[in-house]
């Protein structure tokens, strides 16, 4: 009787570990999902946070344009941010090589890198409509690149960049889909957030 009781109580003892560990795992699990989930948003909130940044600096160079009497070109000075951005594409372009990045992406990040470092040599000229919004050198998705370069002295890390030349529009599409579209005929900014992952 007394073997069948301490039998009955290792069981009890395995059932009860069993039962906690299905427990710890339920919570894990959830918690697991609600970081997870939050990801996406905060990708979102990163890309609102680009978009105020960019409104003020649009409103910055209207200034200067105004004031220095509605100049074609402008000089925007981020070397004290610059080279910052340069020291991260440099990081970069050494990580996607330890990674095997495709060959693409690596020459993409070596190009920009020679971007930067041509716009430090020769400062960073903006050429202004005759409304004073900022224009693209060329009418591509390596104009709508540089312009934001120019304007935001940030790489475009996992950042779709898109042209409508029938609009004129450059589209920064977020890996959540957030997007800023940025009208070149008139200067104006649009931020449409991903509002499936903003209500989570």
């Amino acid at each position: 009787m007394l073997r069948q009781q301490k039998a009955d109580d290792d069981l009890l003892k395995v059932y009860g570990r069993i039962l906690a560990l299905v427990v710890l795992l339920l919570v894990l699990g959830v918690l697991g999902f609600r970081h997870f989930n939050t990801v996406p948003t905060l990708v979102g909130q990163s890309f609102a946070m680009e978009h105020n940044r960019l409104l003020n600096i649009l409103a910055m160079v209207k200034s200067q344009w105004l004031s220095t009497g509605r100049p074609d070109k402008i000089l925007l000075n981020w070397q004290s941010m610059a080279p910052n951005v340069l020291k991260t594409l440099d990081e970069d372009i050494k990580a996607n090589k330890k990674s095997n990045v495709g060959e693409s992406d690596t020459n993409n990040a070596v190009n920009l890198s020679r971007d930067f470092d041509s716009q430090l040599a020769t400062g960073n000229w903006i050429s202004l409509s005759k409304q004073g919004w900022p224009v693209l050198e060329t009418l591509d998705v390596k104009g709508c690149e540089r312009l934001w370069y120019q304007l935001l002295v940030s790489p475009l890390k996992q950042v779709n960049v898109s042209y409508d030349a029938e609009i004129g529009v450059c589209r920064f599409i977020a890996p959540d889909s957030t997007t800023i579209s940025y009208q070149t005929t008139s200067g104006r900014v649009i931020f449409l957030a991903n509002t499936h992952n903003l209500s989570n």
